[in-house]
């Protein structure tokens, strides 16, 4: 089926859970798995395949809790991040209980995967539940892809080819198949997740020139393409890949270009968060860590909400830090944006707020002055 230039749906190919109504509830959460991971990737937020202790992990009680009370508050939309590989040996019985556990409760998952251990039979088994699998897609060059993925004290090898084995099983079990996908009110249920990273070294490692070739290899395919810049928070604040705001304004353009000219798609917004879309869970958001920690979102980790063993996600939702977050209660370069006036960007609680000092974001900075403090970004505008 030829699906080049085709809008098969009014909704872009965007990760489940965003383009949301503002109804002041809770509609989406995302929940960690345990960090075992096999990789070594530099810019990982989550430090994921570093030791932790274990005996204060999540457990299936505390996960049902979680389930329970998402779907009670009407939270229809689960994200599994990439804090740790869910088919890995030691997640992966926990990964498929909690994905069926979901199915039951009609909830929806986006979950993020390495793709190594994707077979053919764990991808039909995957197609018949309510889930998308989000592809680690640094580069569509195996030796490339393993350098990606890998550190200067341990060298991978062999991960690109089963990453790239995995993107064609997916669609065999027709992951891509925009028919398949309608019966979720999906376009896809697959994506390629990449950021823009490029070495500040010259002739370092970089997917610069290749990121518009993922764009369209997703595009001309039905895959979702989830392209975004690094979160500088984990390993990821020392990786040094971090491309300049120059770097990611070209290419940020080029796509949304692309967009237009080779997909008709007129209406594509120019976002420093997701290509062709904005992230907009300040309203509608929240994340619960491997420890049962509550954040309003993957980039706030230093806003603690409480625990969901002793506290309620209602609780972490309706507390004051919440609340300033999704009024929108922001300072600083963002706040005077026009596109941020225009509703056209929301910040970026994990991108756009100083990584230091008093005006980071933190419980104590949040309920002293009462607002989100900002940075801006390359997008400003007057």
């Amino acid at each position: 089926m030829d699906l080049k230039h085709k809008n098969l749906f009014t909704a872009k190919a965007v990760q489940h859970g965003l383009g949301r109504k503002n109804t002041g509830k809770l509609q989406s959460l995302w929940i960690e798995l345990p960090p075992f991971c096999n990789l070594a990737c530099t810019y990982c937020y989550a430090c994921g395949g570093e030791k932790r202790d274990r005996d204060n992990l999540l457990n299936r009680e505390d996960y049902l809790n979680i389930l329970n009370q998402a779907k009670q508050l009407g939270v229809d939309s689960i994200g599994i991040p990439g804090a740790g590989e869910p088919f890995i040996h030691a997640n992966f019985e926990l990964t498929m209980w909690i994905l069926h556990e979901c199915a039951a409760r009609d909830i929806y998952v986006t979950l993020f995967t390495t793709g190594e251990f994707i077979t053919r039979e764990l991808a039909d088994e995957l197609f018949e539940l309510p889930v998308e699998i989000m592809l680690k897609g640094n580069s569509l060059d195996p030796e490339v892809q393993d350098r990606f993925v890998s550190n200067p004290d341990r060298a991978i090898h062999g991960y690109g080819v089963a990453r790239n084995r995995a993107i064609e099983i997916l669609m065999a079990a027709g992951f891509n198949d925009p028919s398949a996908a309608q019966k979720h009110g999906r376009q896809s249920r697959m994506a390629l997740v990449t950021s823009i990273m490029t070495d500040e070294k010259e002739g370092g490692l970089s997917n610069i020139e290749e990121v518009a070739q993922i764009y369209r290899f997703c595009r001309d395919r039905n895959i979702i393409a989830d392209i975004d810049t690094i979160l500088k928070r984990g390993r990821a604040l020392e990786c040094g890949l971090s491309s300049g705001d120059r770097n990611v304004l070209q290419m940020l353009m080029t796509l949304r270009r692309i967009a237009i000219e080779e997909y008709g798609d007129a209406d594509t917004v120019l976002s420093s968060t997701y290509v062709e879309t904005v992230c907009d869970r300040f309203h509608h958001h929240l994340y619960v860590d491997v420890s049962g920690r509550i954040r309003p979102c993957i980039g706030a980790m230093d806003v603690d909400l409480g625990n969901i063993r002793s506290t309620t996600l209602s609780k972490a939702w309706e507390s004051r830090e919440r609340q300033i977050i999704r009024e929108r209660r922001y300072s600083g370069t963002c706040a005077s944006c026009a596109n941020f006036q225009e509703h056209k960007c929301h910040s970026c609680l994990g991108r756009r707020t100083p990584a230091s000092g008093e005006k980071s974001l933190t419980n104590e900075s949040l309920l002293r002055d009462g607002c989100v403090h900002t940075t801006g970004c390359m997008l400003y505008r007057k």
